[in-house]
């Protein structure tokens, strides 16, 4: 059992984690079972270290209509940690519905179970009485933007009855700004804790985060969070600190190629006059299946020791033409999920330089592919006869 620092009486102690994405899959792969291990993992890690409070920062959910055993996982898991003593904030992300997750919100306060979802409750400070004092709790679930009500406009661009010139104007910033404002003005005691759904701006993302809106606006500052002691973040799948006080728990499973990092939790504990300490608690390998990647000729790809738990990323090099390889190397890799082609020495277009080709006359544009497809240019014979075809067939299309 790990024991407290001293601080006089027991701090309070609390678990920030983000980003369960309940119903989610691994390529065609369910993650039912990983999600399942790790939230068993997460309640006795919560009993054994005497949490007095779980906040869950977001996407809860994969999706808006979450599957039923998703939804059975999160009601058992909601009772299974009160069941250890320990108080449940969560609130909806960008994944999750507002009105399905959130709707019952009033009537789990009064168990222990604080659920906050859309704008219904924006701006509201629970007032907590923690064994060690009070604690101003703020729930800051994903807002957006174009949902606001009126009076969470920016009153800098509102301009009399211009409700669309109010609407254009509106971003995850300004909504947040408001809602944050009207909260730290209702903070009564010398510690706070607020949980929100934000990307700050600056911040390290992965492939698997959903865009809040586009063009930017979904950007936030991290200055939306002064004032609070502490602020839990969710929304960005990679662990990461914004300040000292305002951090990303990240993702407890890896969701994507691009989340081979190590996964954990953030343990905190905060004195009655809101300083505190983090531990970083790893969630372990034996929870849920890794991703990795792995990059070899077949014949080097087949030799690798076999991994029956990882979901694989297999890059083939070989230069010549691979027939079969996801079936034959799913004999190594069974949870084989992807296999990329790129022949060695041959450069890989990227998306950057795709929208360039583009751009190119149809000639040009196409030895561009040759030479990142062969790595070498065409010879004489060959680019004279790749001329005649692309000649016919631009001469065929603006006929």
């Amino acid at each position: 059992m790990t024991s407290r620092p001293e601080y006089g009486a027991p701090l309070l102690r609390f678990l920030h984690t983000s980003d369960w994405h309940l119903g989610r899959t691994f390529g065609p792969v369910s993650l039912a079972d990983d999600q399942a291990a790790f939230l068993d993992w997460l309640v006795v890690e919560c009993a054994q270290r005497q949490v007095d409070l779980v906040v869950i920062a977001g996407d809860i959910y994969d999706r808006a209509i979450m599957p039923t055993e998703a939804a059975e996982l999160f009601l058992d898991t909601l009772r299974r940690l009160r069941a250890t003593g320990a108080l449940v904030a969560a609130i909806t992300g960008n994944h999750d519905a507002a009105v399905r997750v959130a709707g019952y919100d009033d009537l789990l306060d009064s168990s222990g179970v604080y659920l906050r979802g859309g704008y219904a409750h924006a701006g509201e400070v629970l007032h907590l009485e923690m064994t060690d004092g009070p604690l101003d709790l703020v729930l800051l679930p994903f807002l957006d933007p174009q949902a606001a009500p009126d009076d969470l406009d920016d009153p800098t661009v509102a301009d009399g009855d211009d409700v669309v010139q109010r609407r254009v104007a509106r971003t995850h910033q300004s909504v947040l700004i408001a809602a944050a404002g009207a909260a730290r003005a209702a903070l009564t005691a010398p510690r706070s804790l607020a949980v929100a759904h934000a990307f700050v701006a600056g911040s390290s993302t992965t492939e698997s985060e959903r865009q809040l809106t586009v063009g930017g606006t979904g950007q936030v500052d991290a200055s939306v969070f002064d004032g609070f002691s502490y602020t839990a973040l969710g929304h960005l799948h990679r662990p990461q600190s914004v300040s000292d006080s305002v951090r990303y728990s990240g993702t407890p499973l890896a969701y994507s190629f691009s989340e081979e990092h190590a996964k954990s939790v953030i343990i905190v504990d905060m004195a009655p006059d809101g300083l505190f300490t983090s531990t970083i608690v790893p969630v372990p390998g034996t929870v849920g299946r890794p991703a990795r990647t792995v990059i070899g000729t077949m014949a080097e790809l087949l030799a690798h020791p076999a991994d029956e738990r990882a979901f694989v990323r297999a890059v083939v090099t070989d230069r010549d033409t691979v027939l079969d390889a996801k079936a034959r190397l799913a004999v190594v890799f069974p949870r084989v999920v992807e296999v990329k082609l790129e022949p060695a020495g041959v450069t890989v277009v990227d998306p950057e330089s795709a929208r360039s080709a583009r751009e190119l006359p149809p000639l040009e544009a196409t030895r561009s592919f040759w030479l990142h497809a062969e790595g070498s240019d065409l010879d004489e014979r060959t680019g004279a006869l790749l001329q005649e075809i692309v000649g016919v067939a631009v001469a065929t299309v603006t006929v």
